[in-house]
């Protein structure tokens, strides 16, 4: 009885193991991460706290000049917004190589992303939102890295605001009103922004907290829509 009841332990202690060990490979939070690295010692946040809960960096070898630029661009959300994001257990994970090499996107691999070429798969693809894991790869912020969006991680993350902490704004009569009027004054030839309006959303987000002649550009071409995020958070 005593030698099963060991066996017993011996099983769960190694399965808990285990299951750290999977957590590692997977990434650490940034602030588990060294505060003597080039990343730490780069970074001036506003929302330090909250944001060092929700992003997670790779564990192996990455760009950090680059993720200090990303985790920068997020610190730009309003606080209040950061932490209902980490209320509802979102977190942002900064990745290299393949999306699909991640254990959020693994089941996605070879499958085609909605809206692209048949050429195009998961595989290739720089970012992914909407969940509870907001996939980021580093490097591939800016337009023409692998996406269109003005800024990868702020799109992406957008999606999980819109779809988690905002319970599917995107099927708001009042947004949807909003998107009908203005969509075609923002984006007049880009079908993924006129036919889906969570992808809308999701860029004007990014234009709105990218800041500067992006914001600028929004309040010009789609000034209700400005509006309507200005007014969220």
């Amino acid at each position: 009885m005593k030698k099963n009841r060991f066996l017993f332990v011996i099983v769960i202690l190694s399965l808990l193991l285990l299951g750290n060990s999977q957590a590692e490979k997977e990434g650490i939070k940034l602030l588990e991460f060294s505060e003597h690295s080039m990343l730490k010692t780069s970074l001036n946040l506003v929302s330090e706290e909250v944001l060092s809960q929700i992003i997670i960096l790779p564990v192996t070898s990455f760009n950090q000049a680059e993720a200090a630029q990303i985790i920068s661009r997020i610190d730009r959300l309003p606080l209040s917004l950061l932490e209902k994001v980490h209320k509802e257990g979102i977190i942002i994970q900064l990745f290299n190589g393949k999306l699909t090499e991640t254990k959020a996107a693994a089941h996605l691999e070879n499958m085609v992303p909605r809206g692209y070429v048949q050429k195009t798969t998961w595989d290739e693809i720089p970012g992914m939102g909407g969940g509870k894991v907001v996939l980021v790869k580093i490097g591939a912020s800016h337009k023409g890295k692998g996406h269109g969006s003005v800024n990868l991680e702020l799109h992406e993350l957008a999606h999980s605001v819109d779809r988690l902490v905002y319970n599917e704004l995107r099927d708001r009569q009042s947004y949807l009103e909003i998107w009908n009027l203005e969509k075609g004054n923002m984006f007049p030839d880009k079908k993924y922004y006129l036919l889906y309006p969570e992808e809308y959303f999701a860029e004007c987000f990014a234009f709105y907290y990218l800041g500067g002649q992006y914001r600028e550009e929004l309040k010009r071409k789609a000034p209700l829509t400005y509006q309507y995020i200005k007014n969220l958070f």
